[in-house]
């Protein structure tokens, strides 16, 4: 491999960082302008990493340049960045586990060479970008030996709706699978979506676990019967990895889901089937393994021994199959029945033993184990458990140490967070080398030995890794877990690192340094991680750091996912009501504010937080909260009362509030209510808050936000300034721009029925007739049919059908009654304009008592009589 040139900097330009300055030219450091001692390599190690601070460089790399054309081990580097360390100190080169080293001091570099900072994620005109999310890695690693079994399953998806990968532990089930999604992405409308089920305890939480990995807002009502309303419209491909231990909640959801779904096929992996009578079954077996010794050239032609091959030279580059230590490899292979995990952690070590040493260590080794295990288990589990077993073994006393630790996280973790989690605090954790960068040095060395595997997703906008212990090391580390005796204490360790984690992205959501969207996906991240700590903290009684992850986590939950979203508004009321009525007062109207932000019509929740806000204020000064608060009672009562509700020394307080150089991600709260404010109020004001809008709409896409409600409500207000060409030209391209997504049934629905009452402003009565039709069933299940019926009684009225006309109307006064809403400036024109026409037609009295009669009307009756009756 050839190194790369360096990636920032002029050629021998000079780089400042601290009070450090490195000259290329000279081959020199200076301290506060005097020469630095420093050895030949340890600059060279410097210098490349600095040339190229944009980014990781892998060790691979950094042998290349700093030793090139030599033999050196790699923890040469280590020896020098150590050095390096220790002058410069802990902050300039930063370990990245897995990947490599990155120069992460601030320099001060030539003005040429700076790039421009990325700015946040930001949202082109319209709305949420239109990459459906698959949840896949973004490199898969390379598939050995399943060729035939890759071919297999694509013919079974392509006659079967649900297909089951059957096979023990460490045979490759999750790989095989997701090369299966990769290889079939392009055959779906919607696209392909993996959705890991490691992470998951509880059966009532399934299909929220698949909304979420597939984007979607099933809405509310029953989960499962609101996920598969959801997917019914879809052409999709979903995975679920990891069934074994939810097989019946699985089974249930899978059989729930193809038979309301003819788009959607399903693929689960599990080491045992789901015994549905629509399942198809595909068991894998382990790798080939030659039956004796052959050349290597032959022996390559084995899957296992190709692994094997190819995992030692990821481990050691220097690392090739040769017919002298081909023998050896096939031995391993063998003892090891072919399992592709435990062969990774056998071609790992290869770098530290020789082959021939490796063979004959492990395979006693194995003997030992396996003797000793559960003779009732199958011998594959044995023979998994034993090469874990013997991996382990030969971990030094720190990286032990660290391995069982990590097993308290449940899914993926950062770097940090490791750190929070797994570091020692006070003189003595440095010497036993479990300070943080012990920590990340162990993390490098368990990512090297494949017992820690890299967990990057598609939608991480960080060029930072994260991390996972896979299910079967995971497994065993928490086994050494218990045996250590730290389970307890690691794991309330693990409540407070993600309690602390959660409260630091609170204040991250709003600063202006990513994307909202960015941002929910990232912290989406550690959504395993959130559901164990609050689990822990819940038992232990400790409500504020319930709080903290629980305030922030609503932040992420979408009307569309309402089970999930009541759930956790109904834990987040019970911590609050332990703590004490002064105790945190800016977490608890946070947490409130948090709670009416994601409802639908409580103006009630909204003036406690408000209230909880202004208390805050004396005991925790947060000039923002106090901003957000007041702006969401302003738009409460606006939607839910009206604009004369929102007194005027309200709006005047909140405009003092705001602070001009706030970013987007704040501004926005205030700058929604004021638009809505003028297109309620009516009248003149409705230009002034269409103005409002396009502003707000400004600020969203700004923020990286999705902007798909704003654009609704400005067809809202176009139509309510008489613009009806406007408002279809608007409606159209958002209808157009939520085409393909798998989340657009809800917002697809409000659009058409905005883009029906344009329509109908223009006598369109034929397309606005399709638009209503096809949004019916869908307005029901979001309550927004009691508009739909408003809009749908004018089309009727129009079409010289007045006694249906009054009945329809009738049956939306009533809906809007049930459901406790108010009828906003589209809905009032219809419900006139409907009144004018049936009125005119039938005469008063019998036009009122239909409409009377009309209140009666169930659903069902509405949809047969304005749409069968049609078509008829």
């Amino acid at each position: 491999m050839s190194p790369t040139p360096p990636d920032s900097s002029p050629s021998g330009a000079p780089l400042r960082f601290a009070s450090f300055e490195i000259r290329p030219a000279e081959r020199q450091l200076l301290k506060a302008g005097q020469p630095a001692e420093l050895g030949t390599r340890a600059f060279d190690l410097l210098l490349a990493l600095a040339e190229r601070r944009e980014r990781v460089v892998s060790k691979h790399e950094l042998l290349e340049l700093v030793w090139p054309g030599l033999v050196v081990e790699e923890n040469n580097i280590a020896v020098q960045v150590n050095a390096l360390r220790k002058l410069l100190g802990g902050d300039v080169v930063t370990t990245i586990p897995g990947r490599g080293y990155r120069f992460t001091a601030p320099a001060d570099a030539p003005a040429a060479a700076v790039a421009a900072p990325p700015s946040p994620e930001a949202v082109p005109a319209g709305v949420q970008p239109k990459a459906l999310p698959t949840n896949l890695p973004r490199v898969l690693q390379t598939l050995r030996g399943r060729t035939e079994d890759l071919a297999a399953l694509g013919a079974m998806l392509d006659q079967h709706e649900l297909v089951s990968i059957v096979g023990a532990g460490g045979m490759g089930k999750t790989l095989l699978a997701q090369h299966l999604l990769a290889r079939h992405s392009e055959a779906y409308a919607h696209g392909v979506c993996w959705v890991e089920l490691a992470t998951l305890d509880d059966a009532a939480a399934l299909p929220g676990a698949i909304a979420q990995a597939a984007v979607l807002q099933p809405g509310p009502g029953e989960p499962l019967a609101a996920l598969a309303a959801a997917l019914a419209p879809l052409s999709l491909l979903i995975a679920l990895d990891n069934a074994e231990h939810l097989l019946a909640a699985v089974a249930e959801v899978c059989q729930a889901l193809v038979h309301a779904a003819p788009g959607l096929k399903l693929v689960v992996t599990s080491q045992a089937p789901l015994k549905l009578p629509l399942e198809r079954v595909y068991r894998i077996g382990p790798l080939a393994v030659p039956q004796g010794p052959l050349p290597a050239a032959q022996a390559l032609g084995f899957s296992a021994v190709a692994l094997f091959a190819e995992r030692a030279a990821n481990a050691d580059a220097r690392f090739a199959l040769t017919d002298a230590n081909a023998a050896d490899v096939i031995d391993i292979c063998r003892a090891l029945d072919g399992q592709a995990l435990a062969i990774e952690l056998a071609a790992a070590r290869a770098p530290t033993l020789s082959v021939q040493r490796l063979a004959s260590a492990m395979q006693d080794r194995l003997r030992l184990l396996t003797a000793s295990r559960n003779r009732s288990a199958p011998p594959r589990q044995q023979t998994l458990r034993a090469a874990l077993a013997w991996s382990h073994g030969l971990l030094a006393p720190r990286e032990a140490v660290v391995f069982r630790r990590l097993a308290v996280f449940n899914g993926s973790f950062s770097l940090e967070l490791a750190q929070a989690v797994v570091a020692e605090t006070g003189p003595q954790a440095e010497a036993a080398g479990l300070d943080e960068w012990g920590v990340v040095d162990a993390l490098s060395e368990l990512v090297d030995r494949s017992l820690v595997a890299l967990a990057e997703a598609q939608h991480d906008m960080s060029d930072l890794p994260r991390y996972r212990l896979l299910d079967s090391p995971r497994a065993y580390a928490l086994e050494q877990l218990q045996v250590a005796g730290e389970a307890a204490a690691l794991k309330q360790r693990h409540a407070e690192a993600v309690a602390a984690h959660f409260e630091a992205e609170w204040a991250r959501s709003h600063s202006g340094e990513l994307g909202l969207l960015a941002w929910e996906r990232q912290l989406l991240q550690d959504a395993g991680n959130a559901h164990d700590a609050l689990a822990w903290l819940d038992a232990a009684g400790d409500a504020r750091r319930a709080l903290q992850i629980a305030s922030t986590w609503l932040l992420t939950m979408s009307v569309g996912v309402e089970s999930e979203r009541l759930a956790m508004a109904a834990r987040c009321q019970g911590w609050l009501a332990r703590l004490g009525s002064d105790e945190a007062l800016a977490l608890q109207a946070r947490c409130l504010l948090m709670i009416g932000r994601r409802g639908y019509h409580d103006v009630a929740e909204a003036e406690l937080a408000l209230a909880t806000a202004r208390r805050a204020q004396a005991q925790q000064p947060d000039r923002w909260l106090l901003y957000a608060a007041l702006s969401h009672c302003v738009l409460r009562r606006t939607l839910v009362l009206s604009a004369e509700a929102v007194p005027p020394e309200m709006l005047v307080e909140l405009a003092a509030l705001e602070d001009p150089a706030w970013p987007p991600h704040r501004r926005l709260w205030r700058s929604e209510p004021l638009g809505l404010m003028g297109l309620v109020q009516g009248g003149a004001a409705v230009a002034q808050g269409l103005r409002l809008l396009r502003e707000h709409l400004a600020l969203v896409q700004a923020a990286g936000g999705n902007a798909t409600m704003v654009l609704f409500n400005l067809v809202d207000g176009e139509l309510t300034t008489g613009d009806a060409e406007a408002a279809v030209r608007t409606a159209q391209g958002l209808l157009d721009s939520l085409q393909g997504l798998r989340d657009s049934h809800r917002f697809t629905m409000m659009v058409q029925m905005n883009l029906a009452a344009a329509l109908l402003r223009l006598a369109r009565c034929a397309e606005a007739r399709a638009l209503l039709e096809s949004g019916w069933p869908v307005s029901l299940r979001f309550e927004w049919y009691p508009s739909y019926a408003d809009h749908l009684s004018l089309l009727l009225a129009m079409e010289g059908r007045p006694e249906l006309a009054a009945r329809v109307l009738g049956y939306a006064d009533a809906a809007v009654a049930r459901e406790a809403q108010i009828r906003h400036a589209s809905e009032i024109d219809s419900v006139r304009r409907t009144t004018a026409l049936a009125g005119a037609a039938l005469g008063e009295a019998v036009f009122q008592q239909l409409r009377q009669q009309g209140q009666a009307l169930a659903d069902e009756q509405v949809a047969a009589l304005a749409f069968s009756e049609a078509r008829a």
